[in-house]
C-alpha cells in the first residue's frame, strides 16, 4: 500500500480500524491487523471522517475589515461593499481569496461554493479574478462558482445580460436574490429568469433567498413551485431563508413540505445572520437563524456554511466547518443525540447532497478523501472545533495540523 492508517474511529460507528490507500482510493478498511504502506500514519483512536464543504461563501470580499458597518446590517454591508467593488484590485482580490481558501483546507475543506457579484458596476471583473483562483487551486480544492446578481434583476435588463455573460465566463451556477426585487411579483420574475438562464446552461441553481426578517417574504415557495414545475429536483439550494424564522406555523406548514418534495436543500448561515439580523428590532428580537430542528425533521435536507471572513458583512470567522455547525446546533435546537449528528453532518453528508457529488464517505473504492479529527465522537468534534490533523484528497496529503498542550507540574490531575 502506498499510505496506511492504523488504529483510526470510523465515523459513525466507531468502529477501531486501520485503512490502506493505493492510486489514490480506498484500498481496504478493516478491522485486522494491516502491513504498513510506504507513509504509515498512526491514527491513535482519531475520528475518521470524509472532508468537508463550504457551501456557500463570497470570495470577491473576505478579509475587507475596514470601513466599519456601523450599524452592523446587511443593508449599509451591501452599500458599503458597492462603493469597495467598483475600483476592487484584481491582484489583492487573488491574495485575500487565496488565503480564505487555504484557511478553509486546513479545516477539512475540498469542495467550495463561492458567489460573485453581477451588475452593470462591475459588469464581469469580479468574476474573472475569482475564476483565476478556482483556477489556481484546481487540484487541491474544488471551487464553484456561482453567478450572484447582488442587486436584483427584474427591472435590470442590463444585469439580466450579464448573468448570461458569467456563464460564457467561467460560473458554475446561477445565483439569484429574489427578496432584493421590488415585491414578491417582481421576485417571481427573477426565478423565472434564473431558470431560463440555468436550462439554456444545463446549470444548477443556488439562490440567496429570504435574507430579511419580514415574514411577508415567501420567495422559498416561489423557488419551491418552480423547481417541481422545471423537475429540477436536487440541483437548487436556497442559502439563509432567515424569513423562515418570523413565520407563522401556518406558513410553515405549507411551505416547508413543498420545499422537502422539490428536494430544494436550505443552506443555513447562522455566524452571519445572528449578527446581522433583527438589528431594527425592539425585544423581541428576530435572529434571522431558521428552526433547523423542524426543517431536518420535514425532511428537508440541511447545510451549514460561513459565508463571509473578517468584512463589512461579518467582522469574524475562522473558515471552520465545524465552528458553523456548532452556532447552527446552538441557534437551531440541535441538542439531542439525533439532531446532534444531523449538525455534525450538516457540512459532510448534507453538504455533498447540495453539491451533487458521487461516492462521498468512507468505502473501499471511493477515493481517498479523508480526515482525521483528534476526537472521539460527532458530539467532541462539534463541541471542541479542532482542525484535523490529517486532510487526504485522493490519497494525497493536503495538510497537517499538531497540536500539543503540556500542563506545568504544579496542576494537579
Amino acid at each position: 500500500m502506498e499510505i496506511t492508517i492504523h488504529q483510526a474511529l470510523l465515523d459513525p460507528g466507531l468502529e477501531k480500524v486501520n485503512v490502506g490507500v493505493d492510486g489514490g482510493k480506498i484500498a481496504i478498511i478493516t478491522r485486522e491487523a494491516l502491513p504498513e504502506g510506504d507513509t504509515a500514519i498512526q491514527a491513535d483512536g482519531q475520528l475518521l471522517v470524509p472532508p468537508f464543504f463550504e457551501p456557500h461563501f463570497h470570495l470577491d470580499n473576505p478579509l475587507l475589515w475596514g470601513e466599519v458597518n456601523s450599524s452592523g446590517t446587511l443593508r449599509e454591508a451591501i452599500q458599503i461593499y458597492a462603493r469597495i467593488k467598483k475600483d476592487r484590485d484584481p491582484g489583492d482580490l487573488v491574495r485575500c481569496a487565496s488565503i480564505a481558501v487555504r484557511e478553509s483546507l486546513a479545516h477539512g475543506v475540498l469542495w467550495f461554493r463561492t458567489h460573485v457579484d453581477i451588475d452593470p458596476s462591475v459588469g464581469l471583473r469580479l468574476l474573472q479574478a475569482v475564476v483565476e483562483v478556482k483556477r489556481k487551486f484546481a487540484g487541491v480544492m474544488d471551487i464553484q462558482v456561482i453567478a450572484f446578481p447582488q442587486l436584483g434583476m427584474a427591472r435590470s435588463p442590463e444585469t439580466v445580460e450579464l448573468m448570461y455573460a458569467a456563464m460564457e465566463n467561467g460560473a458554475d451556477l446561477v445565483g439569484g436574490i429574489p427578496h432584493h426585487e421590488r415585491d414578491m411579483q417582481d421576485a417571481a420574475r427573477q426565478v423565472e429568469i434564473i431558470f431560463d438562464i440555468a436550462k439554456k446552461y444545463h446549470a444548477g441553481i443556488d439562490m440567496h433567498v429570504d435574507e430579511d426578517d419580514d415574514p411577508n417574504w415567501q420567495s422559498l415557495e416561489l423557488l419551491a413551485d418552480k423547481t417541481l414545475q422545471e423537475g429540477y429536483q436536487g440541483r437548487v439550494n436556497a442559502s439563509h431563508c432567515c424569513s423562515i424564522a418570523a413565520w407563522d406555523a401556518a406558513t410553515f406548514n405549507r411551505i416547508i413540505p413543498k420545499v422537502a418534495a422539490a428536494g430544494v436543500s436550505i443552506t443555513t448561515n447562522p455566524l452571519t445572520n445572528l449578527v446581522g439580523q433583527g438589528r431594527g428590532d425592539q425585544p423581541p428580537a428576530r435572529r434571522g437563524v431558521p428552526p433547523l430542528d423542524r426543517l431536518v425533521r420535514a425532511g428537508v435536507n440541511v447545510a451549514v456554511a460561513h459565508d463571509d471572513l473578517k468584512n463589512m458583512f461579518y467582522p469574524f470567522g475562522n473558515m471552520n466547518p465545524l465552528y458553523a455547525a456548532n452556532v447552527a446546533a446552538h441557534a437551531g435546537y440541535l441538542t439531542t443525540p439525533d439532531l446532534i449528528r444531523q449538525a455534525f453532518e450538516m457540512p459532510g453528508y448534507h453538504a455533498a447532497q447540495v453539491f451533487g457529488i458521487q461516492h462521498y464517505g468512507l468505502q473501499p473504492g471511493y477515493p481517498a478523501n479523508l480526515l482525521l479529527l483528534p476526537v472521539q465522537s460527532d458530539l467532541d468534534a462539534l463541541r471542541l472545533c479542532p482542525a484535523p490533523t490529517l486532510v487526504m484528497r485522493q490519497g494525497r496529503i493536503l495538510a497537517r495540523t499538531q497540536v500539543q498542550r503540556t500542563f506545568d507540574d504544579c496542576v494537579p490531575l
